[in-house]
């Protein structure tokens, strides 16, 4: 269940007020803002621990709802922060442009309450969608990164073990070497996996099973 809050950013305080305390009363946790600054302000400092629904008046002074929308689409996509429009029902131009934007939908004002909590909660399934796959990807990620692990660092680790482990009085030069060799090459998976973890792009192999691996170059 995704954590939600609505917030609603309109420079006329009176329509803002009459709109969050119906949007509370259908259940929804909402904050008023009333300048696309502290819009703006607010995305670049929110609490990740929940989502975010925006419902942005496109008509503000200073900074307009397609200038701060803009901002936003700089960061995050549409997926991630979903930005519906609040616009009067002669905007159409307007409209059209917050879309090519990447607004996630459009509201008229006067906001009929049902139209909008219907608009909000449809942004709301396409969040959990959207989390429930980077979830996927990262277990996904996780077990490559384990089976990388046991295959890559395992079988030189098993070699190592096995030539070290006996009677030292019979280890001689070639097992030392064998040893090495095989530490040498942990060493060099570790620092491979390690470039790997850092990079934003990960690629991955069929191993056996369909289990997979993480390409290590």
């Amino acid at each position: 269940m995704v954590k939600l809050k609505v917030i609603l950013v309109d420079d006329d305080h009176i329509n803002s007020k009459i709109f969050s305390k119906r949007l509370a009363k259908r259940g929804y946790d909402v904050d008023t803002l009333h300048s696309g600054s502290e819009c703006l302000e607010f995305v670049k400092n929110f609490d990740k621990s929940y989502s975010l629904v925006i419902i942005l008046d496109i008509v503000m002074p200073e900074l307009n709802g397609i200038e701060v929308l803009k901002e936003i689409r700089e960061d995050f996509s549409p997926m991630e922060l979903p930005v519906i429009m609040l616009s009067a029902k002669d905007d159409t131009e307007d409209i059209v442009e917050c879309l090519s934007l990447g607004a996630s939908d459009y509201l008229t004002k006067p906001a009929n309450i049902d139209i909008a909590t219907a608009r909000i909660n449809t942004q709301k399934e396409l969040l959990s969608f959207y989390q429930g796959n980077i979830k996927k990807k990262q277990l996904e990620t996780i077990n490559s990164m384990v089976a990388t692990f046991n295959h890559e660092i395992n079988n030189p680790l098993t070699i190592a073990l096995g030539s070290l482990k006996r009677d030292f009085s019979k280890i001689d030069e070639r097992r030392v070497k064998i040893s090495v060799e095989a530490l040498e090459r942990i060493a060099d998976i570790v620092r491979k996996i390690e470039k790997v973890t850092k990079s934003s792009e990960i690629e991955e192999e069929v191993y056996v099973d369909q289990t997979k691996m993480i390409k290590l170059k």
